[in-house]
């Protein structure tokens, strides 16, 4: 399999997953309260998700099992982390800085589950489970999907350009996370006849666009800063080390052996030589 096939491969089962995790945030705008929420059923579909993921990038040989094992070393002190700091410092949690550099270093796939697998297992972890989790394990998982593309398009350097690229990238992607939990929670908690920043069915879309930004803007930009702020102090500060430690690993575990095929004339030739004629 050519190169440019299996990254159209990883591409194709990335946009797949992507549509419909789309489809699983909008739905709430729609339906409101009467969209379903199978707390457990959700989670696990990402999950699986993310595990086909992996054995797709495997498969392909854009991972290898060795690098698997990385993920898991990551996930699980991204997890604890988050266990010893489970809201953070006014909505900053460190957590993010991992999900995004080893998006970065290792691709998209890697970022993608290593994002939705931290936000399971911390869950686990801190008892967090709750209809918010798959929306939260999504959303993790396309902040380190993203940086994977970064990494891709810039060739996982780390000079201070793309460090800086990386940080703005961090920061942008701490807003948007919380965009995106604020967009899936607002049709469900609020009484739609509570205030005009409320949700309520039936509403076209340049009204439920001016209410939304109303409510994230009155309820949650300030929180949503000050993550954003730590993800760029943190990558601007730690991302090029962090990077080429992963580099490192990545050169190292991601050998792919090839057989060299001696030409046929080369072959004809050796065998009329060492094969002689009897007398």
């Amino acid at each position: 399999m050519s190169r440019g096939l299996r990254t159209h491969l990883e591409d194709a089962v990335l946009l797949s997953i992507t549509a419909a995790g789309v489809i699983l945030f909008i739905a709430p705008l729609l339906l409101g309260s009467r969209f379903p929420q199978p707390v457990l059923l959700f989670s696990a579909l990402v999950a699986v998700s993310a595990l086909v993921v992996l054995a797709v990038a495997v498969q392909t040989h854009r991972l290898s099992t060795r690098l698997l094992a990385i993920l898991a070393a990551l996930v699980a002190v991204d997890a604890v982390m988050r266990l010893v700091i489970v809201i953070g410092l006014l909505g900053f949690s460190p957590i993010f800085f991992l999900i995004i550099a080893g998006g970065f270093a290792m691709g998209p796939s890697f970022g993608f589950a290593s994002g939705a697998l931290t936000l399971l297992l911390s869950a686990v972890l801190t008892a967090g489970l709750g209809p918010w989790l798959p929306y939260q394990m999504l959303a993790a998982g396309w902040v380190g999907m993203g940086a994977g593309y970064l990494g891709r398009m810039t060739g996982r350097s780390t000079s201070r350009f793309t460090i800086g690229l990386l940080a703005l990238y961090g920061g942008a992607a701490g807003l948007t996370y919380g965009l995106l939990l604020d967009l899936w929670e607002w049709p469900l908690l609020l009484n739609p006849a509570a205030s005009t920043l409320s949700w309520a069915p039936g509403l076209g879309i340049t009204d439920l666009t001016r209410r939304f930004a109303g409510f994230y803007l009155a309820t949650s930009l300030v929180y949503d800063a000050f993550r954003s702020a730590g993800n760029i102090i943190l990558i601007a500060t730690l991302g090029a080390p962090v990077v080429v430690a992963l580099n490192r690993f990545r050169r190292r575990f991601l050998v792919q052996w090839t057989v060299a095929q001696p030409a046929l004339g080369a072959t004809a030739v050796n065998i009329s030589t060492d094969v002689g004629t009897p007398a």
